[in-house]
């Protein structure tokens, strides 16, 4: 294999690649990146059997082939060349030789047989987005996921495409975040699966915002069920990014969204935000939790830690109904207003024993989060 191409180009794909890169000795070959022509390009590719990303990189492909190298190497070698022309060539004994002006590396690969076969995408099935929408989805739904192992099904985020309509879900039992979109067209392909929150941390790191992202299923049970799909694929023109799926039924999330609020309170984000901020400083570590006062027409924030101290802020509101004071854990709140991205939002309350509910006032979108309430 010998190809010529530019530094920068290659870099960006190194790095975009590198995600993928398995920081676990299982297998020694994980931890190599595999590069092989493809056309009138070079084509990257990194796995750790869970999350595989390819990226593909413009050069001028003297000699076909492929070869395998260690990834933290030719990574860290390519950040420090010069921003000129880089010369790529493998030799006797799957040695490969990298110069850039008066640089040269020598570096020991692997051939490309050892490195795991992943599957081919097939560019005339599944369905086209734009790929603003699934990074705003993505933004909107990840802060919400599990963390907790034992809790599988929630260590990833459920992403639903029927019909013209897609959403994303997602849940670690104490909150949830819901975000729904009209896509302007007929899906072929329906998708309701659940994704596990690395593969979409790792594809929103990848994703540039323009143009459309294609996303389909591999199917790789023959009886073909709503469940078979064991791989999910997201690929632009450059970029393809493969994740396994979490296999297991996700909870019922329609059940755990308020049909009905009593009370329905509208505020400006930035300064119920702040606000919130400023009292959470003066929050338990462990509990972490806030309590919210709503009187006429104004709203109290206090936190309250015996042993370091208290703190509490007004701000005002446009409020007309009894006493209500509920509490709630400020991360979950501040995560969900630093995604909200309207000026003004409505809170739903109806006890201080219900959940909340909190959406953007005007949403063009639909999205809204759901937050357990804390004992007072």
């Amino acid at each position: 294999m010998k190809f010529v191409c530019k530094r920068a180009d290659l870099f960006h794909g190194i790095q975009t690649a590198f995600s993928a890169v398995s920081n676990k000795n299982t297998l020694p070959i994980l931890s190599n990146l595999l590069m092989e022509t493809e056309g009138d390009a070079v084509k990257l590719t990194a796995t750790d059997l869970e999350v595989s990303i390819h990226c593909s990189v413009a050069a001028e492909i003297e000699e076909s082939g492929s070869i395998t190298i260690p990834a933290k190497k030719i990574l860290d070698i390519v950040r420090e060349l010069p921003d000129k022309e880089v010369s790529f060539k493998t030799g006797d004994n799957h040695i490969v030789t990298v110069s850039c002006e008066r640089s040269v590396f020598k570096i020991n690969g692997l051939p490309k047989d050892e490195y795991p076969v992943l599957p081919k995408v097939k560019k005339d099935s599944g369905i086209n987005l734009p790929q603003a929408i699934l990074q705003d989805m993505i933004k909107k739904t990840i802060f919400a996921v599990s963390t907790d192992e034992t809790r599988y099904v929630l260590n990833g985020v459920l992403l639903f495409i029927e019909k013209n309509k897609v959403g994303m879900v997602a849940t670690d039992g104490h909150r949830l975040a819901y975000i729904e979109n009209e896509i302007g067209k007929t899906a072929t392909q329906k998708i309701d699966h659940i994704i596990p929150a690395k593969a979409l941390q790792e594809l929103n790191k990848v994703l540039e915002g323009e143009g459309e992202i294609n996303i389909q299923l591999n199917e790789l049970n023959e009886n073909k069920g709503p469940h078979s799909a064991s791989q999910i694929i997201f690929s632009t023109n450059t970029i393809v990014l493969m994740s396994r799926l979490i296999d297991g039924q996700f909870p019922n999330y329609e059940q755990v969204i308020p049909k009905k609020s009593e009370k329905k309170i509208n505020l400006l984000s930035e300064t119920f935000t702040a606000a919130t901020r400023r009292v959470a400083l003066m929050a338990s570590d462990k509990s972490n939790s806030v309590k919210y006062t709503f009187n006429k027409n104004t709203l109290m924030i206090m936190s309250n830690t015996p042993e370091v101290g208290e703190a509490q802020e007004e701000i005002e509101i446009v409020y007309a109904e009894e006493t209500l004071t509920v509490a709630y854990n400020a991360k979950y709140i501040l995560d969900v207003m630093k995604n909200i991205g309207s000026e003004e939002f409505v809170f739903e309350l109806t006890s201080n024993l219900n959940p909340g509910l909190i959406r953007p006032k005007d949403e063009k979108t639909h999205y809204l989060s759901v937050i357990m309430p804390m004992r007072i």
